[in-house]
């Protein structure tokens, strides 16, 4: 394996599947494949023809719409087979910063998608269509997301920073009781994808934060245009509801025990 080779394994590395053409610059013969993984510094290709090691490529490929590629130099720096097919390592030589840049920022975006433990079991091409279903919000420190009351229209998810769930304690709203803080990697919100109701708590920035946010909306068309996708959250929204229940139906057993305990002391 080259040394530039492994310079690349630097920048993050992400499984989509695109057909990509490979032309061979010395026969300019050219071969059709699919991709197994994508970064900045190149990418693994699997098709049915033998490419010998150190040659020089030409590629063409297009990895979402708005983002396609041409004429980018490639070698083969490492090869494998598995059922009569072969794996190829391919090393960019030419590929522009702009090109880098684009790839880079994909990268990022399914990465930081795949933080929110709801979303961790998709896969990345699954993460990528996610992230153009919703959308990035920044807040400031103390900035309200939403109040109690409110109409519920969005489930957010925290990509970084934290955000404090509260209720006021008394009615002249001067007194806040802090529910809970949620963190990176956590959600809230997400009983406005299933109903119209009423929010039941005030949301705002404990930190200042990234939040990723899907309206009602948006998830009704994410049904409609990738169920496979919509059933994987909805079953992990399922499995979250489920653990706090079971933390909930805990925590009042232990509060009837000890208030058991304090009877039979009287």
């Amino acid at each position: 394996m080259s040394e530039d080779y492994s310079e690349r394994r630097k920048h993050r590395r992400i499984k989509l599947e695109f057909e990509v053409s490979l032309t061979i610059k010395e026969t300019g013969k050219v071969f059709k494949g699919t991709t197994m993984n994508l970064s900045a510094g190149g990418m693994s290709v699997i098709l049915d023809e033998f490419i010998p090691l150190g040659k020089n490529l030409l590629l063409s490929f297009k990895v979402q719409s708005g983002l396609a590629f041409s004429g980018i130099s490639a070698k083969v720096v490492r090869s494998s087979d598995i059922d009569d097919r072969f794996i190829y390592g391919l090393e960019f030589l030419n590929m522009p910063k702009e090109g880098m840049e684009n790839i880079n920022s994909i990268a990022d975006v399914i990465f930081f998608i795949k933080k929110i433990k709801l979303f961790s079991i998709i896969t990345d091409e699954e993460a990528l269509f996610l992230k153009n279903v919703g959308t990035d919000v920044d807040y400031a420190e103390g900035a309200i997301i939403f109040n109690e009351g409110a109409d519920g229209d969005a489930f957010y998810a925290v990509i970084n920073g934290k955000v404090r769930i509260s209720k006021k304690s008394n009615i002249d709203d001067t007194n806040e009781e802090v529910l809970a803080l949620i963190r990176e990697g956590e959600f809230f919100g997400e009983m406005a994808l299933f109903d119209e109701g009423l929010r039941t708590a005030n949301a705002a920035a404990h930190t200042s934060c990234k939040l990723f946010t899907i309206t009602a909306d948006q998830f009704n068309e994410l049904i409609k245009t990738n169920h496979k996708l919509a059933i994987k959250v909805l079953l992990g929204f399922i499995r979250t509801l489920s653990k706090r229940l079971k933390s909930m139906n805990q925590e009042m057993v232990d509060l009837l025990f000890s208030e058991a305990a304090l009877n039979d002391m009287k």
